[in-house]
Protein backbone atom coordinates (compact mmCIF):
# COMPACT_ATOMS: atom_id res chain seq x y z
CA UNK A 1 0.00 0.00 0.00
CA UNK A 2 2.84 2.38 0.91
CA UNK A 3 4.58 1.57 -2.38
CA UNK A 4 1.38 2.34 -4.30
CA UNK A 5 0.99 5.64 -2.48
CA UNK A 6 4.57 6.51 -3.27
CA UNK A 7 4.10 5.72 -6.95
CA UNK A 8 1.03 7.98 -7.13
CA UNK A 9 2.87 11.06 -5.91
CA UNK A 10 2.89 13.73 -8.61
CA UNK A 11 5.53 16.00 -7.21
CA UNK A 12 9.06 14.97 -6.24
CA UNK A 13 10.60 17.14 -3.53
CA UNK A 14 14.16 18.18 -4.49
CA UNK A 15 16.83 16.63 -2.29
CA UNK A 16 18.45 19.72 -0.83
CA UNK A 17 19.12 20.61 2.76
CA UNK A 18 16.57 23.40 2.47
CA UNK A 19 13.75 20.92 1.84
CA UNK A 20 14.90 18.08 4.08
CA UNK A 21 12.68 19.06 6.96
CA UNK A 22 9.68 20.61 5.21
CA UNK A 23 6.32 18.93 5.61
CA UNK A 24 3.34 18.74 3.34
CA UNK A 25 0.26 20.68 4.45
CA UNK A 26 -1.41 17.45 5.57
CA UNK A 27 1.49 16.36 7.69
CA UNK A 28 1.80 19.84 9.14
CA UNK A 29 -1.83 19.92 10.25
CA UNK A 30 -1.31 16.53 11.86
CA UNK A 31 1.43 17.95 14.06
CA UNK A 32 -0.60 20.86 15.41
CA UNK A 33 -0.96 20.55 19.16
CA UNK A 34 1.27 17.47 19.29
CA UNK A 35 4.75 18.96 19.63
CA UNK A 36 7.21 18.81 22.45
CA UNK A 37 9.60 21.73 22.58
CA UNK A 38 12.58 21.32 20.28
CA UNK A 39 15.04 21.30 23.16
CA UNK A 40 13.02 18.70 25.03
CA UNK A 41 12.89 16.39 22.00
CA UNK A 42 16.63 16.79 21.49
CA UNK A 43 17.31 15.91 25.12
CA UNK A 44 15.14 12.83 24.84
CA UNK A 45 16.91 11.80 21.63
CA UNK A 46 20.29 12.28 23.33
CA UNK A 47 19.04 9.97 26.07
CA UNK A 48 18.07 7.42 23.42
CA UNK A 49 21.57 7.54 21.97
CA UNK A 50 23.08 7.00 25.40
CA UNK A 51 20.88 3.92 25.84
CA UNK A 52 22.01 2.64 22.45
CA UNK A 53 25.67 3.13 23.36
CA UNK A 54 25.09 1.06 26.52
CA UNK A 55 23.23 -1.66 24.64
CA UNK A 56 25.92 -1.93 21.96
CA UNK A 57 28.67 -2.18 24.57
CA UNK A 58 27.01 -5.30 26.00
CA UNK A 59 25.70 -7.07 22.89
CA UNK A 60 29.02 -6.91 21.02
CA UNK A 61 29.99 -10.03 22.98
CA UNK A 62 26.75 -11.87 22.15
CA UNK A 63 26.29 -12.51 18.40
CA UNK A 64 23.09 -14.51 19.08
CA UNK A 65 21.44 -11.57 20.86
CA UNK A 66 17.76 -11.00 20.09
CA UNK A 67 14.85 -9.36 21.86
CA UNK A 68 11.09 -8.97 21.91
CA UNK A 69 8.64 -6.60 23.56
CA UNK A 70 5.70 -7.72 25.68
CA UNK A 71 2.66 -5.48 25.64
CA UNK A 72 -0.28 -5.34 28.06
CA UNK A 73 -3.40 -3.31 27.34
CA UNK A 74 -1.50 -1.48 24.61
CA UNK A 75 1.34 -0.50 26.95
CA UNK A 76 4.91 -1.78 27.19
CA UNK A 77 4.99 -4.40 29.93
CA UNK A 78 8.36 -6.14 29.58
CA UNK A 79 11.37 -6.76 27.37
CA UNK A 80 12.56 -10.34 26.82
CA UNK A 81 16.22 -10.76 25.83
CA UNK A 82 17.60 -14.04 24.50
CA UNK A 83 21.01 -15.15 23.28
CA UNK A 84 22.79 -13.55 26.26
CA UNK A 85 24.16 -16.24 28.57
CA UNK A 86 25.36 -14.01 31.37
CA UNK A 87 22.38 -13.30 33.63
CA UNK A 88 23.71 -9.93 34.81
CA UNK A 89 24.21 -8.74 31.24
CA UNK A 90 20.79 -10.03 30.24
CA UNK A 91 19.08 -8.19 33.10
CA UNK A 92 20.99 -5.00 32.29
CA UNK A 93 19.86 -5.22 28.69
CA UNK A 94 16.25 -5.76 29.67
CA UNK A 95 16.28 -2.68 31.90
CA UNK A 96 18.07 -0.44 29.39
CA UNK A 97 15.89 -1.57 26.48
CA UNK A 98 12.74 -1.03 28.55
CA UNK A 99 13.88 2.51 29.31
CA UNK A 100 14.75 3.11 25.65
CA UNK A 101 11.38 1.90 24.39
CA UNK A 102 9.53 3.85 27.08
CA UNK A 103 11.38 7.03 26.18
CA UNK A 104 10.61 6.50 22.49
CA UNK A 105 6.93 6.02 23.29
CA UNK A 106 6.88 9.43 24.99
CA UNK A 107 8.14 10.93 21.74
CA UNK A 108 5.62 9.06 19.57
CA UNK A 109 4.01 11.11 16.80
CA UNK A 110 5.71 14.34 17.85
CA UNK A 111 7.82 16.23 15.32
CA UNK A 112 10.61 18.70 15.92
CA UNK A 113 10.36 22.23 14.55
CA UNK A 114 11.83 20.98 11.24
CA UNK A 115 9.01 18.48 10.80
CA UNK A 116 11.10 15.35 11.50
CA UNK A 117 9.54 12.64 13.66
CA UNK A 118 11.80 10.76 16.09
CA UNK A 119 9.25 8.07 16.98
CA UNK A 120 6.50 6.92 14.62
CA UNK A 121 3.66 4.44 14.20
CA UNK A 122 5.48 2.60 11.40
CA UNK A 123 9.25 2.81 11.06
CA UNK A 124 10.91 3.63 7.76
CA UNK A 125 11.90 0.31 6.17
CA UNK A 126 14.46 -0.55 3.54
CA UNK A 127 12.55 -1.88 0.54
CA UNK A 128 14.61 -5.08 0.25
CA UNK A 129 14.43 -5.95 3.94
CA UNK A 130 17.03 -5.98 6.69
CA UNK A 131 19.43 -8.41 5.02
CA UNK A 132 19.37 -6.38 1.81
CA UNK A 133 20.08 -3.27 3.86
CA UNK A 134 23.11 -4.92 5.45
CA UNK A 135 24.36 -6.07 2.06
CA UNK A 136 23.95 -2.65 0.45
CA UNK A 137 25.61 -0.80 3.32
CA UNK A 138 28.55 -3.20 3.63
CA UNK A 139 29.15 -3.26 -0.13
CA UNK A 140 29.50 0.53 -0.08
CA UNK A 141 31.65 0.66 3.05
CA UNK A 142 35.43 0.78 3.25
CA UNK A 143 37.58 0.59 6.36
CA UNK A 144 40.04 3.49 5.97
CA UNK A 145 43.53 2.01 5.81
CA UNK A 146 44.95 4.71 8.07
CA UNK A 147 42.41 3.92 10.79
CA UNK A 148 42.88 0.18 10.38
CA UNK A 149 46.67 0.43 10.55
CA UNK A 150 46.37 2.57 13.67
CA UNK A 151 44.12 -0.06 15.23
CA UNK A 152 41.21 2.35 15.59
CA UNK A 153 37.92 0.50 15.94
CA UNK A 154 34.48 0.87 17.47
CA UNK A 155 30.85 1.49 16.61
CA UNK A 156 29.64 4.59 14.81
CA UNK A 157 25.92 5.35 14.92
CA UNK A 158 24.68 7.02 11.74
CA UNK A 159 21.64 9.21 12.38
CA UNK A 160 19.82 9.95 9.17
CA UNK A 161 16.54 11.38 7.91
CA UNK A 162 14.36 9.33 5.59
CA UNK A 163 12.00 11.79 3.95
CA UNK A 164 8.50 11.28 2.56
CA UNK A 165 9.96 10.08 -0.76
CA UNK A 166 12.22 7.43 0.77
CA UNK A 167 15.32 9.55 0.15
CA UNK A 168 18.09 10.33 2.63
CA UNK A 169 18.78 14.06 2.40
CA UNK A 170 20.71 14.35 5.67
CA UNK A 171 22.98 12.14 7.78
CA UNK A 172 25.31 12.68 10.71
CA UNK A 173 27.09 10.48 13.25
CA UNK A 174 27.46 9.82 16.96
CA UNK A 175 30.00 7.62 18.71
CA UNK A 176 31.81 7.20 22.01
CA UNK A 177 35.11 6.28 20.34
CA UNK A 178 38.06 8.04 21.98
CA UNK A 179 41.27 8.55 20.04
CA UNK A 180 44.14 10.99 19.73
CA UNK A 181 43.91 10.63 15.94
CA UNK A 182 40.72 12.55 15.26
CA UNK A 183 41.31 12.61 11.51
CA UNK A 184 41.19 8.80 11.40
CA UNK A 185 37.87 8.83 13.24
CA UNK A 186 36.61 11.49 10.83
CA UNK A 187 37.53 9.19 7.92
CA UNK A 188 35.53 6.35 9.49
CA UNK A 189 32.53 8.62 10.05
CA UNK A 190 32.68 9.80 6.44
CA UNK A 191 32.73 6.19 5.22
CA UNK A 192 29.74 5.31 7.42
CA UNK A 193 27.72 8.26 6.10
CA UNK A 194 28.65 7.43 2.49
CA UNK A 195 27.45 3.85 2.92
CA UNK A 196 24.12 4.96 4.38
CA UNK A 197 23.59 7.60 1.69
CA UNK A 198 24.07 4.83 -0.91
CA UNK A 199 20.68 3.46 0.21
CA UNK A 200 18.86 6.72 -0.56
CA UNK A 201 15.72 6.27 -2.63
CA UNK A 202 15.26 2.66 -1.55
CA UNK A 203 13.29 3.26 1.64
CA UNK A 204 9.59 3.06 2.44
CA UNK A 205 8.88 6.23 4.47
CA UNK A 206 7.71 6.12 8.06
CA UNK A 207 4.04 6.67 8.83
CA UNK A 208 2.17 8.56 11.52
CA UNK A 209 -1.59 8.01 11.50
CA UNK A 210 -1.30 6.57 7.96
CA UNK A 211 0.47 9.68 6.65
CA UNK A 212 3.98 9.31 5.22
CA UNK A 213 6.38 11.56 7.11
CA UNK A 214 10.07 12.40 7.40
CA UNK A 215 11.63 10.48 10.27
CA UNK A 216 14.94 9.95 12.03
CA UNK A 217 16.55 6.52 11.80
CA UNK A 218 19.71 5.27 13.51
CA UNK A 219 21.97 2.55 12.16
CA UNK A 220 25.08 1.27 13.98
CA UNK A 221 28.18 0.38 11.97
CA UNK A 222 31.05 -1.38 13.73
CA UNK A 223 34.60 -1.06 12.48
CA UNK A 224 36.67 -4.01 13.72
CA UNK A 225 40.11 -4.42 12.17
CA UNK A 226 39.99 -8.20 12.69
CA UNK A 227 36.44 -8.77 11.40
CA UNK A 228 36.14 -5.77 9.03
CA UNK A 229 33.03 -3.56 9.18
CA UNK A 230 29.81 -5.17 10.38
CA UNK A 231 26.29 -4.06 11.26
CA UNK A 232 25.26 -4.96 14.84
CA UNK A 233 21.69 -5.87 15.72
CA UNK A 234 19.22 -3.14 14.83
CA UNK A 235 17.25 -1.89 17.81
CA UNK A 236 13.72 -0.73 17.04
Amino acid sequence: MKTLQKAMKLVSIPVTLLFVFMLSAGAQSQQDGSKLSGSELERMQDRNMNYMFQINEIIKDYPAFSYSYKMKDGELDDVVVTGVDNEIDRKKLEVIMFDLKSNRNKMKSKANRMGVFYSVDEEADFEGGEEALRSTVLSNLEYPESAKNWGLEGTIFVKFVVDENGDIPFATTSSNIETSMERYLTDMEAQAIKAIKATSGEWEPAEVENVEVASLSVLPITFDFEKNPTLPALIR
